[in-house]
């Protein structure tokens, strides 16, 4: 898995442990995939050691100069406010683990990464940032790639769903005695699909100490407009599943704009089409157009006054 510190190999599935007789068996072959994870792992290793040496390479780079190898969305810890984060280390050499627990069949190990994630006591802002989004990315660029079928992405994206949102959920208890002054509404656009990414973006705020409404079930419709006029909002946050829709987009920010009731709320737009073509989100009107749930939660912070 890219990102993975651990440096060991993956897992072996059921049936590939030692010999009763007490000898090791050598010749234990790894699957297609697993190698691929492995390779993956190697890969992404290279260049956040030479990051870690060399800052000056990461430090300057804009938007459209980071190369294939600098991929922030399967990287974040290469850049430098995302390093800042509480348990950083420990958040990335959970990687390989999690994707493992989410690829294969048994689903003991899904429940155990969910108990061992508990544990761990990491913010959710930090797991949101440096372990699921990096692996909902890797997952992401497994299906681009034909590096994996449909049913396998589907399973792990529905496993890793059930992660934030149980973790989420979880720890919304001891958030419940801070202070809501602070209240978000999330929504996504139609073409929106793959909702990990707004689950993803919900933990980071609850985290944060926010108040969440909306979420994946919420789409730019009547629905949207009812809760904006009923309640009182700090900011609103669209996913975009589409670059084609950013005509829709630009009409609903252009209608809530309209609305002097909501001149202090803040717009900011993200999803899989921002990160794909930033550029053309850029004039519609919102006040942030995020790449990432760290530049959301960017925004957030910037928001505590």
């Amino acid at each position: 898995m890219a990102g993975d510190r651990s440096g060991g190999p993956p897992e072996q599935p059921p049936g590939r442990a030692d010999d009763r007789s007490g000898t090791s068996k050598t010749d234990a072959k790894l699957t297609s995939l697993e190698q691929r994870i492995l390779e993956s792992a190697i890969r992404g290793a290279v260049p956040r050691l030479v990051s870690a040496s060399h800052t000056d390479l990461t430090s300057e780079l804009r938007d459209g100069d980071v190369p294939p190898e600098f991929d922030f969305h399967l990287h974040p810890e290469l850049d430098p406010k995302a390093r800042e984060l509480p348990g950083t280390e420990k958040a990335i050499g959970y990687r390989a683990a999690l994707t493992q627990a989410l690829i294969q069949p048994d689903p003991r190990g899904h429940r155990d990464m969910i108990e061992e994630l508990q544990r761990s006591d990491l913010p959710m802002h930090t797991l949101a940032i440096q372990l699921f989004s990096p692996v909902a990315a890797h997952l992401g660029r497994l299906w681009c790639n034909d590096e994996t079928d449909f049913i396998q992405v589907a399973v792990a994206s529905t496993r890793l769903g059930m992660i934030v949102n149980h973790l989420s959920q979880n720890r919304s208890q001891t958030i419940r005695d801070r202070q809501k002054a602070r209240r978000v509404l999330l929504a996504r656009t139609q073409g929106a699909l793959h909702t990990i990414g707004v689950s993803i973006v919900a933990s980071c705020f609850r985290d944060m100490g926010w108040e969440v409404d909306g979420g994946a079930d919420l789409e730019l419709n009547d629905n949207l407009y009812m809760r904006l006029s009923n309640s009182s909002y700090s900011l609103l946050g669209i996913s975009v599943g589409r670059v084609d829709e950013v005509d829709e987009c630009a009409a609903a920010i252009r209608r809530i704009q309209s609305n002097r009731g909501l001149g202090a709320m803040k717009i900011a737009v993200g999803g899989p089409a921002v990160m794909k073509s930033p550029g053309a989100f850029r004039g519609i009107g919102a006040d942030m157009v995020a790449k990432s749930a760290l530049e959301v939660m960017h925004l957030a912070d910037q928001m505590r006054a």
